[in-house]
């Protein structure tokens, strides 16, 4: 059997205490990163940023208020799950290893690519699935309704979808073989990500010279257009399915 730090996480005691502290830890991930994003972009971005900034900075305490509440129930479902694959790790029903020798190193970043590219293909039919299904509009509505966004919407979900969003790790590192160092840089990747393409900042390369990079990443710009427009621009890291699917403005 699997462990980590010689946890047992099939105890109850241990699944419960692990838990807690895996969702404190989502949570304030979120919160760190995220207000750390927020803090620059109000500080600095009227001044050294003007160029790149897509509104100015929105500081309505009302809507972070509502961003941090629901942000709170995805850290708990975020967790959830987390806690769920550190079990299938336990009783072997995961491809994740942690002997680096398994796998040639340069397997690492070539293992997050793939989890990327998986993940865009499976959030893009979701999110446009959610765009066009009446039942599940209205759950994704909760996200939509910060129009201008902040750092802080980049977690802001309804429970049921971010239920939805959550259950493809588990899938994916059911089949795909990832070192722990691996998820945990692709879990940073996926916070990271999703906190620049909400805080109405372009981090991007912008001008003549940034024709590749905002040809085929997903920016702030981007999924701006989303959250105005809502009928574009579905995509999560990768421009290429919004391309081919003709859904990109």
């Amino acid at each position: 059997m699997n462990t980590i730090a010689g946890l047992d996480f099939t105890d109850p005691l241990t699944f419960i205490i692990s838990l807690v502290l895996l969702v404190v830890i989502v949570f304030l991930r979120y919160v760190l990163l995220s207000g750390a994003y927020h803090w620059m972009v109000s500080k600095f971005g009227p001044t050294f940023l003007k160029h790149r900034l897509l509104y100015a900075p929105l500081n309505h305490s009302k809507q972070i208020r509502r961003e941090l509440v629901l942000s709170s129930y995805s850290a708990l479902i975020f967790g959830v799950v987390g806690m769920v694959v550190l079990v299938m790790y336990q009783l072997g029903l995961t491809k994740v290893y942690t002997d680096l020798n398994e796998y040639p190193l340069w397997y690492i970043p070539l293992s997050v690519i793939i989890y990327l590219l998986i993940h865009d293909f499976y959030y893009y039919w979701l999110h446009k699935w959610m765009h066009l299904s009446p039942v599940l509009r209205r759950y994704h509505m909760a996200h939509h309704k910060s129009v201008r966004t902040t750092a802080f919407t980049s977690f802001s979900f309804h429970p049921v979808e971010s239920v939805l969003q959550a259950v493809i790790l588990p899938v994916i590192v059911m089949i795909l073989p990832m070192s722990l160092v691996a998820v945990f840089i692709t879990l940073f990747l996926m916070t990271l990500s999703a906190v620049i393409n909400h805080a109405g900042v372009e981090v991007y390369p912008i001008g003549k010279r940034a024709g590749f990079i905002r040809r085929h990443f997903i920016g702030a710009t981007h999924h701006d257009h989303h959250h105005r427009n809502m009928k574009k621009n579905y995509g999560l890291y990768f421009t290429f399915w919004d391309r081919w699917m003709k859904t990109e403005k």
